[in-house]
This record gives C-alpha cells, sequence and structure tokens, in this order.
C-alpha cells in the first residue's frame, strides 16, 4: 500500500492523435517541453536567446525524428520483402 499524502501529484497532458500517430513534429515539440522552458519572467535579453537555442533544438530533434522514420520504414520495407510481401512497401513511403 502507498501514502501519498496529501501532496499534489502535479500537471498532467494528454495528447491525443484522430487515426495517425504523432508526427516528427508534434513529437519534438513536446520533448522541447520537458528539454527547455523558457520563464515568462526572464529577462527579455534572455528570453530571446533561449528562444532561438529552442528553435535551434526544435531542428535537430525533428530532423533526427524523421531519419528515425525512414530508416524504421526502411527496416518494414525489408521484412515484408522478406515475408514475401513487397507489393505491401509503397505505403511505407519509401
Amino acid at each position: 500500500m502507498f501514502d501519498i499524502g496529501t501532496g499534489a501529484v502535479g500537471a498532467v497532458n494528454v495528447l491525443t492523435t484522430h487515426e495517425r500517430g504523432f508526427t516528427p513534429e508534434e513529437i519534438a515539440e513536446r520533448a522541447l517541453d520537458k528539454i527547455i522552458h523558457v520563464g515568462s519572467s526572464a529577462h527579455p535579453a534572455i528570453r530571446d536567446q533561449a528562444e532561438a537555442f529552442r528553435d535551434s533544438i526544435r531542428q535537430v530533434l525533428v530532423y533526427y525524428l524523421q531519419e528515425a522514420v525512414r530508416s524504421h520504414n526502411v527496416t518494414l520495407a525489408n521484412r515484408l520483402t522478406k515475408a514475401g510481401h513487397a507489393d505491401l512497401t509503397p505505403i511505407l513511403d519509401l
């Protein structure tokens, strides 16, 4: 049995999609929310620098998440081909 006392659990965010998974851009934005937080009370010069850094990190994350998707699709295409279903590989947008 766990006793969590009367402490707050914290904020919980729930994100969903309809008939699709999350895009690399959406995942990058979620990751950025965990990696970089720019406080509203930060000095304007520091806030501007932090926002520029956040944008730079966003571009890097999106690029490598897109690479991961492409790499996984190649793996799936190879598995489908090996299993005799090469006709299904065009749906992977290689």
